[in-house]
């Protein structure tokens, strides 16, 4: 899982979970996302990233997601915000 930040935004791609379809690519505004040469979901610039969440909304995959990381300094956290790395039970 790859997440790129800017400020206190992060946008994360799970690439094992995208299928290739293009539907964030086709629908991202900024025109930031394109398919890799292995048909995967890939950000060319994230600086330009508006953090609109389209992509996390069109992807049938669940392989894209936007979110805001306050703690990204300080400890990491997950897409569902739970520390990483923290024990289970």
């Amino acid at each position: 899982m790859d997440r790129l930040y800017q400020g206190d935004f992060c946008l994360g791609i799970d690439q094992p979970l995208c299928k290739g379809c293009g539907l964030c690519v086709s629908s991202c505004p900024a025109h930031i996302l394109y398919l890799n040469s292995k048909n995967k979901i890939a950000v060319k610039e994230i600086s330009e990233c508006i953090f609109c969440g389209i992509c996390e909304a069109r992807c049938p995959d669940f392989a894209i997601w936007v979110f805001k990381d306050r703690h990204q300094n300080e400890q990491r956290y997950d897409a569902h915000l739970r520390v990483v790395g923290e024990a289970e039970g």
